[in-house]
């Protein structure tokens, strides 16, 4: 049985009077006359059998079978208003992607400039924050973060996994007494990347090493911040994989206990908003950053065993 539906134009007049409370303002809205409004509205009571609103000099008021029509029909509304969003969002814009600053100054930049020729898509938009995305808040199409799934709306590609580590300067080591177990560590400045601020915990805990406070010590909002204080004598960071490995290599840090590295409790992930999945210049990131992962042997692609709202 087909479903019955009202006049559309009725029910964008009825939603523009709910939203702003007035026959004068929706009418201004939508380019109509008040009394256009006022047809539309009677049309569509007509066509319900029932009175939806009374008007009176001091505004509009609904009936309790308006109020329930209006939820209704706003939220329809607002989901057809998001869908033609993205709809044009995706013909011809590129794609606006969310990461920390650390992956994608250590990891990503470097390969950016592969991505247009390699997918035939346009640069994209990067979007660098220390604190995760809000889909329903920030306006992107994506995201690469660490973490846990948590957002039913959200579809969670898993990347890959990191472990955290302890570096010094070899001009540090050479100012201070030789640390040569975790327990050494006490009383040296342990620089805290404060939005990751479980990530020293975690490692003293693998370490076997108690009562060990990172709290007053030198706090930065990114681990690349703190990498560069670490290589300029200020103390002991902790590197994560896999955005140490030029420093490591070049000698301007020094790993403390090679093969002491701690596994961190979220992996890494590229979200994206369940109803933007499908989108070509979506998929085509995904799938040229997962190819960059394998391609890359600091780094072992997790599966694909995604998560999120169907």
């Amino acid at each position: 049985m087909q479903p019955k539906f009202p006049p559309f134009a009725a029910l964008r007049a009825f939603e523009a009077v709910v939203r702003l409370r007035s026959f004068k303002a929706a009418a201004a809205e939508l380019n109509v006359s008040p009394s256009a409004i006022s047809h539309q509205i009677r049309s569509l009571e007509n066509a319900l059998s029932c009175k939806l609103m009374k008007r009176d000099r001091t505004g509009v008021e609904l009936t309790a079978q308006g109020e329930r029509y209006a939820f209704a029909v706003l939220r329809g509304m607002e989901r057809i208003a998001e869908a033609t969003q993205e709809l044009l969002s995706d013909a011809g814009e590129c794609l606006t992607l969310q990461t920390y600053s650390t992956f994608a100054i250590r990891w990503l930049l470097p390969r950016l400039a592969r991505y247009e020729s390699a997918t035939g898509q346009k640069p994209i938009q990067l979007v660098t924050s220390q604190r995760d995305v809000e889909f329903g808040v920030d306006s992107v199409d994506a995201c690469i973060m660490i973490g846990h799934p948590h957002d039913p709306n959200a579809a969670y590609r898993p990347l890959f996994n990191s472990r955290v580590f302890p570096v010094a300067s070899p001009d540090y080591l050479a100012r201070h007494a030789p640390i040569e177990t975790p327990t050494d560590l006490r009383g040296h400045p342990l620089l805290q990347v404060y939005p990751s601020a479980d990530d020293w915990p975690a490692w003293l805990n693998a370490a076997g090493v108690t009562g060990l406070s990172t709290a007053g010590d030198g706090r930065f909002d990114s681990y690349d911040l703190a990498l560069n204080a670490a290589a300029g004598g200020m103390g002991i960071a902790l590197a994560i994989e896999p955005f140490a490995h030029g420093e490591l290599d070049s000698g301007r840090l020094v790993e403390l206990f090679p093969g002491l590295r701690a596994p961190l409790p979220g992996n890494w992930y590229f979200v994206t908003p369940v109803t933007r999945r499908a989108l070509e210049k979506v998929a085509a990131f995904e799938a040229w950053l997962v190819s960059e992962i394998k391609a890359d042997p600091a780094l072992a692609l997790l599966p694909d065993i995604r998560s999120g709202a169907a």
